[in-house]
This record gives C-alpha cells, structure tokens and sequence, in this order.
C-alpha cells in the first residue's frame, strides 16, 4: 500500500469522525442548559483535537510511489469499527455500565492484551469511574437499555 493511499484514509477516517462530532455538538445545542455542559465540552475537544489531527496529516507532503511496508492492517480498522458499533448495540441492550465493562474487556483481548488479570482490573476501573462520574458526582442517570427492562426494572 502507498504512503497516498494510507493518507487518504487517514483524512477520510479524521472526517468521518469530525461529522460525527459536530452532529452531536448540534444535538447538544439543544439540550437545557445544565445537562448540555458535558455533550459540548466532549464535543468541542474531541473536534479540536480531530482538526489538530487533519492539519497535521494535511501538512505532511504525501510520497508518491513509496510503498508503507508490509500490507495495511485491516484487521485492526475493522476491530476499530467493530468495537464501535458492538459498544452501541451493547449500550442499547444492556445500558451504558455494564456495555462499557463488556467492551473495555473485549476491545482489550481483541487487540491483545497480554495479561487478562490487569485487562480485568482496567475494566472494572473504567466502568467505577464512568459510575462515578456521572451517577455520584454529576447525578445524571446513565441509561439503562433494553435487558434490565424487561428483567423488571433492574437498574445499574
């Protein structure tokens, strides 16, 4: 693969996730006051640091003819992309704590974590402090998906 076609990917993948940011900058505009603070400030980094990423790839001349290396690495944009969409479909079904826990841990084999007593302790310290983050410091209710519903109204 040419050092072109890895950079095009590069600025495809940087604006891809620049719309996706500002389409939640936009819904977080209309959210009250108070609980639209944490969608716009997430928002707002990650689209600086998106554009910091794209005019950095920008400025970098692309070398026509120089080949990468060895052949790109799908495997790793499709776990990318994977974890992304199975961190949805597992928020929807199973909430937002327990779907941070399940892909923490997953992502964490998938790109192979060598020790699954340390992927387990950063796990659960990830899931303790998105908890409390946002349950005990900032009080807002994390949704709780679809599972616990029908369970009879467990809730995490």
């Amino acid at each position: 693969m040419e050092q072109a076609l890895q950079r095009r990917l590069e600025i495809g993948f940087a604006l891809l996730i620049l719309a996706v940011l500002l389409v939640f900058f936009v819904t977080g505009l209309s959210y009250p006051a108070r609980p639209r603070e944490l969608p716009l400030l997430v928002a707002g980094i990650g689209i600086v640091l998106v554009l910091k990423q794209l005019a950095a790839v920008l400025r970098r001349p692309a070398a026509r003819g120089q080949s990468v290396g060895e052949n790109w690495n799908w495997k790793a944009v499709f776990l990318a992309f994977g974890s992304m969409a199975a961190y949805l479909a597992a928020t929807l079904v199973f909430g937002m704590v327990l779907s941070s826990a399940i892909v923490v841990y997953g992502s964490g084999l998938a790109f192979g974590a060598q020790s699954k007593t340390k992927l387990a302790l950063i796990t659960g310290l990830t899931v303790a402090a998105i908890y409390l983050l946002f349950v005990v410091i900032l009080r807002v209710p994390l949704y709780s998906g679809l599972l616990p519903r029908l369970l009879g109204g467990l809730s995490f």
